[in-house]
């Protein structure tokens, strides 16, 4: 006699399957007895993990989330104004949680062209609220004349927004053999960048050698 799933191992294999779907043909395009045959399933036992699909892509969403928050914010760099460091780890762990598996920004991407309610709630809970914490940190550092006055809210979405691209363009436009440079680099080129623009000082490089003028 084979093995049975357990009840946890069950649910997540479900949440994949559905996952999968979703990216593939929209929230609207995929059905749950599409979804139930992709996983060799009956109707009826997913159902009994997920009353509607609409319950299913929520769990989707909350199970991605889950713990973001604190991974997203270094609250060690944030006390001890680190700016580097902040905006070094942002960068960091957003490209590791959407780089190697785009199936999930493929999924939010494709119910944002749906116009779909949870995608909607989605980039409202979770992506605006990251947005919000960063534009708070942003607000201090210039209250403490560390940072140019600049409009927080716009400042932290130029940042997120250009780390988004970048995945964005690597994961779902196919174009990592384009990028000849590791994701480390990119990560301290874009930190670099931004904190130059907010602060003016660039980055002291003592190994760096000036080009002679013509």
């Amino acid at each position: 006699m084979g093995n049975r799933m357990t009840a946890e191992a069950r649910r997540g294999q479900i949440l994949r399957g559905a996952m999968e779907l979703f990216a593939e043909k929209g929230f609207r395009g995929a059905t749950t007895r599409e979804i139930s045959r992709h996983l060799g399933i009956s109707e009826a036992l997913m159902f009994k993990y997920f009353p509607s699909k609409e319950a299913l892509y929520r769990a989707i969403i909350q199970k991605r989330t889950d713990g973001s928050e604190e991974m997203f914010f270094p609250k060690e760099a944030v006390q001890a104004k680190d700016d580097r460091e902040v905006f070094r780890s942002i960068a960091s762990n957003l490209i590791a949680r959407n780089t190697g598996d785009p199936t999930f920004m493929r999924l939010i991407l494709y119910s944002a062209l749906e116009g779909h309610e949870l995608s909607r709630i989605f980039f409202e809970n979770h992506v605006m609220g990251k947005t919000r914490l960063l534009a708070d940190y942003i607000r201090q550092r210039i209250k403490e004349k560390a940072f140019k006055p600049v409009p927080p809210l716009l400042a932290a979405r130029a940042f997120m927004g250009m780390i988004i691209h970048y995945v964005q363009f690597r994961e779902i436009y196919g174009m990592k053999s384009h990028m000849k440079f590791s994701q480390k680099k990119a990560v301290h080129t874009f930190v670099d960048t931004f904190l130059q623009g907010l602060t003016g000082v660039p980055k002291k490089n003592g190994n760096r050698k000036r080009n002679p003028r013509s």
